[in-house]
């Protein structure tokens, strides 16, 4: 089974030690093959260091946690994807090419789609109780 954490959640689990995100991406890196992207990492970093305000070796470590504990899926980026938020463009494509089964999210508009595909989309609660 492959997984993608949605930023938001990624973040969660990396900032809230022993929480729930965290809990879940533990369990699911020891269980399934975990995914991620460029695109993802880039946009984590940019909130870590722009919104959230930590530190560069902070972030540093975080990069380097992810970089070990998830595979680094390039997926084409073929634009044949259409979605009312561009930025999620890259995300759904990664999940249609690198043959994601579930997508762990917090955003309300690609939870609402339910499935991209052959991936369901669930939300941190949901996945909890799948995963």
């Amino acid at each position: 089974m492959r997984v993608v954490f949605d930023t938001n959640i990624l973040l969660s689990a990396f900032l809230t030690q022993g929480g729930v995100a965290q809990k879940l991406f533990e369990r699911a890196v020891a269980k399934y093959t975990v995914l991620t992207s460029e695109y993802i990492l880039a946009e984590a970093t940019e909130k870590l260091a722009i919104k959230l305000n930590v530190p560069e070796d902070k972030i540093n470590a975080f990069i380097r946690y992810v970089r070990v504990r998830m595979h680094i899926y390039s997926p084409a980026g073929n634009g044949k994807i259409d979605f009312e938020d561009p930025k999620d463009i890259p995300i759904l494509d990664l999940l249609h090419a690198g043959g994601v089964h579930y997508f762990i999210t917090g955003d309300k508009k690609l939870l609402a789609l339910k499935k991209h595909r052959q991936t369901l989309i669930l939300s941190l609660r949901e996945a909890l109780e799948l995963l």
